[in-house]
C-alpha cells in the first residue's frame, strides 16, 4: 500500500530517486575506503598477529569487513546503474549468502572480544594465569564454522540455491536469527556497560587510552551503524513492516560501520599532534594497547603463562 502511494507523485518519485542515487553513491565511496583501510589493517594486523590475542579477533574482523564491503560493493551496482545490468540468479544469491555470513560473523566477534576484554578487565588475575593458551584461536574458528554452518542451512531453506526451498523451516530459521541477533547485542550492552563502569570508577581512568576504549567505540560504531542492516534483513525475511527510506539507509550506514574501524584504529593509536607522521604500525600496537597495557603484562606473566608473550 505504501509503494503504491509513493508512486503515485511523479515529482516525489523523482526526487526518491535522486535521494537513492546519492545515497548509493556515498555507499560505494565509503565501501571501497573501507576496502582500502580494512587491507591496510589487515596487512599490519598479520605481521603483528602473536603479539597480542586481541589482534587475533581484529584481524577476523578485517577479514569478515573485507567480505562484507566487496559484496556489499558489488550487490548494489544494478541499483545504482537504474537495474540496466542484472546478475544471474546464482550470483545474486551468492552475493547474498557471502554479505549475510560475513555480517554475521563480524557481529560474533565483536561480541567475543568485548566479553574477553571484560574478563581481561575485571579479572586480570584470571587472565594471566589461567587462560587457556589458544583460547582466541579456538573461539574465532568456531565462530567462522558456526556461522557458516547457518548460513548455508538459510541459503538451502530460504532459497534455490541448493534445491527447492522450504518456507516452515526458513521462517524457523530466521527466528533463531532474529534471537542470535539480540543475545549478542545484549552481551555487547552487558560487557561495553561493565567496562565503561571500571574504566571510569576503577584506577583505568589514569591510565591511557587502551583497547578497553576501543572496544567500547567499536561497540558505539556497531550499535548506531550496523545494527540498522541487520534489522532490515530481519523485517524482509519475517514480514515486518520498514519504511521505504530504510532499505537504502540500513546500506548505507552497513558502510560506515565497516569502514570506519580502521579510522578508529588510527585515531586511537595516534598521538595527537603528530597524526600524519607516527608510523602505522605503532599507530596500530598504540591502539592494541601494547605499549601503555600488554608492556607491563608481558613483565608479569615472563612464565609464558598466556599467549601475549609468544
Amino acid at each position: 500500500m505504501s509503494l503504491r502511494t509513493h508512486t503515485q507523485s511523479p515529482g516525489s518519485t523523482q526526487e526518491d530517486m535522486v535521494f537513492n542515487l546519492v545515497i548509493l553513491s556515498l555507499t560505494e565511496l565509503l565501501s571501497l575506503g573501507g576496502l582500502l583501510g580494512n587491507a591496510v589493517a589487515l596487512w599490519l594486523l598479520n605481521q603483528n598477529v602473536y603479539r597480542n590475542p586481541f589482534s587475533i579477533y581484529l584481524l577476523d574482523v578485517a577479514c569478515a569487513d573485507l567480505i562484507f564491503l566487496c559484496c556489499h560493493m558489488v550487490a548494489i551496482v544494478p541499483e545504482l546503474l537504474q537495474e540496466q545490468l542484472n546478475f544471474p540468479e546464482f550470483v545474486h544469491i551468492s552475493l547474498l549468502m557471502l554479505r549475510f555470513f560475513s555480517y554475521i560473523v563480524g557481529l560474533s566477534l565483536l561480541a567475543a572480544i568485548s566479553t574477553e576484554q571484560c574478563l581481561a578487565t575485571l579479572f586480570p588475575a584470571w587472565y594471566l594465569c589461567r587462560r587457556p593458551r589458544y583460547l582466541t584461536t579456538c573461539v574465532c574458528a568456531l565462530i567462522w564454522v558456526l556461522c557458516l554452518l547457518l548460513d548455508l542451512l538459510l541459503s538451502g531453506a530460504c532459497t534455490q540455491f541448493f534445491g527447492a526451498p522450504s518456507y516452515h523451516l526458513c521462517g524457523m530459521l530466521w527466528l533463531v536469527v532474529a534471537v542470535l541477533l539480540a543475545a549478542l547485542c545484549c552481551t555487547m550492552c552487558v560487557t561495553s556497560l561493565l567496562l565503561l563502569l571500571r574504566v571510569e570508577c576503577g584506577q583505568e581512568r589514569h591510565q591511557p587510552r587502551g583497547f578497553s576504549t576501543l572496544v567500547l567505540l567499536a561497540i558505539l560504531l556497531f550499535l548506531f551503524c550496523g545494527l540498522p542492516f541487520g534489522i532490515f534483513w530481519l523485517s524482509k525475511n519475517l514480514f515486518w513492516h520498514t519504511p521505504l527510506y530504510f532499505y537504502h539507509f540500513s546500506f548505507f550506514m552497513a558502510s560506515v560501520h565497516s569502514a570506519a574501524k580502521p579510522a578508529i584504529y588510527f585515531f586511537l593509536g595516534s598521538t595527537p599532534g603528530q597524526r600524519l607522521q607516527d608510523p602505522l604500525r605503532l599507530v596500530l600496537q598504540r591502539a592494541l594497547g601494547d605499549e601503555a597495557e600488554l608492556g607491563a603484562v608481558r613483565e608479569a606473566s615472563q612464565g609464558g603463562l598466556v599467549d601475549m608473550t609468544v
